[in-house]
């Protein structure tokens, strides 16, 4: 369904293998969660860029978590107009984040997410 691809300046990002329509669930992958003090010691290390915070979390900035997802989800690119989205869902077993299609995905076209918390990327303009 997806793969993961070379792109020039962006690094490794996830590319649909064939027609996603929206709404499709693309991957379920577990998360690794880490404390708001370990998140400030993580910031500085080349982790952070495959970290994620959730949204509602980091609206208010206090005590942010911190969060890896143990699955291609980390690899997709940012982009202001993604063409997908994380859902995070706790369950028995623990934190998942669901990767689903916010809009159809043509076969060979980037999955992209927003990042929640692009202002903290040192090189966020290289990228965006």
């Amino acid at each position: 369904m997806i793969e993961v691809k070379w792109f020039p300046k962006k690094g490794r990002g996830v590319v649909a293998k064939k027609l996603l329509p929206k709404g499709t669930f693309i991957e379920s992958a577990p998360v690794g969660s880490f404390s708001s003090e370990q998140w400030t010691l993580i910031k500085k290390t080349d982790i952070f860029k495959y970290c994620f915070v959730i949204p509602s979390e980091y609206s208010d900035k206090q005590h942010v978590n911190g969060h890896i997802v143990f699955g291609l989800s980390s690899l997709c690119n940012h982009s202001e107009t993604p063409n997908a989205y994380v859902k995070w869902i706790k369950d028995e077993i623990g934190l998942w984040a669901y990767l689903i299609a916010l809009t159809d995905i043509q076969s060979g076209e980037e999955v992209s997410v927003r990042y929640t918390n692009i202002d903290e990327y040192f090189l966020a303009t290289e990228f965006i």
